[in-house]
């Protein structure tokens, strides 16, 4: 199985730098990487030609990570489509990790990991472990393989490798989402949406994320945002009302996760992203 790793960035210089070194360091035989620069204004270019002659380099103007994963994916030259952000750190064994679930698992048509933070941020750093405990707790990202549809927890676009087959039939990513947030999950509910499945394996994909209130809160407006995007094509029409029932609901659950040991330290954490998330929907909804 050779695969192509796809790279969109835009703007991350020096952690696209760590992400190729990563990338390169690989002890899988066979696979290419494609970097796809979506506007980049800080010599991503020259970075590249200097540095990592081997990586493919493509730009183009200012579209999107939709957009820039599905130009990677019509350059490419495998069967087998992997990717990961310019902010991730692939473990060396990740492609041969993601090789030895489709040989396992032959019916499956895309294998996955999980993301977190680097170990040391995580000793001391809320917000990562917030991260950590989300991905664990609500989604099932834990020690344990998973064969199943949407409720799978593999598909973000850090840590996953999908067959070119089902990209294709489905049209890959759809790039009329406006944002960096709900394009991996649509393209996940339309190849699950057919009965195809997927495979979780528990191989890490490092986050280099800073990881500061003001990231957290951008991010979690901007998922915000790309929820509206998501509903408004899979599911009920979004309205203000039901953003509004759904920040309640959330806001509801806190204190029966008091409860829960591994909720209670990231209440307070919790709490926030929700309004964030609420006052991303809102916006959007009065655009």
């Amino acid at each position: 199985m050779k695969f192509s790793v796809i790279v969109p960035t835009y703007n991350r210089q020096d952690l696209l730098r760590q992400c190729l070194t990563a990338l390169l360091a690989q002890d899988y035989p066979d696979y290419e990487i494609i970097v796809v620069d979506d506007g980049s204004t800080d010599h991503t270019r020259e970075m590249i030609a200097a540095e990592f002659p081997r990586v493919r380099y493509v730009y183009q103007a200012n579209r999107g990570p939709a957009a820039a994963r599905n130009r990677g994916i019509a350059i490419a030259t495998s069967d087998t489509i992997a990717f990961t952000d310019d902010d991730c750190v692939a473990p060396h064994d990740w492609l041969a990790r993601l090789a030895d679930g489709f040989a396992r698992f032959p019916q499956v048509v895309g294998v996955g990991g999980y993301l977190e933070a680097p170990d040391d941020v995580l000793q001391y750093q809320p917000l990562a472990r917030y991260e950590r405990i989300v991905s664990r707790h609500s989604f099932g990202a834990d020690a344990q393989e998973y064969v199943g549809g949407f409720e799978c927890p593999a598909g973000g676009t850090n840590n996953i490798a999908y067959r070119r087959t089902i990209l294709e039939r489905v049209g890959a990513f759809d790039e009329s989402f406006p944002y960096a947030a709900g394009e991996d999950a649509d393209l996940k509910w339309r190849i699950c949406q057919l009965g195809a499945r997927l495979l979780y394996v528990p191989v890490k994909m490092t986050h280099l994320h800073a990881y500061t209130w003001e990231s957290f809160q951008r991010q979690a407006y901007t998922r915000g945002k790309g929820r509206v995007c998501f509903d408004a094509k899979h599911r009920a029409t979004p309205t203000r009302g039901r953003a509004l029932l759904r920040l309640w609901r959330r806001w509801l659950t806190l204190p029966r996760e008091w409860f829960d040991a591994a909720y209670r330290p990231v209440l307070a954490i919790r709490a926030e992203e929700a309004w964030y998330n609420f006052r991303g929907e809102w916006d959007e909804l009065g655009r």
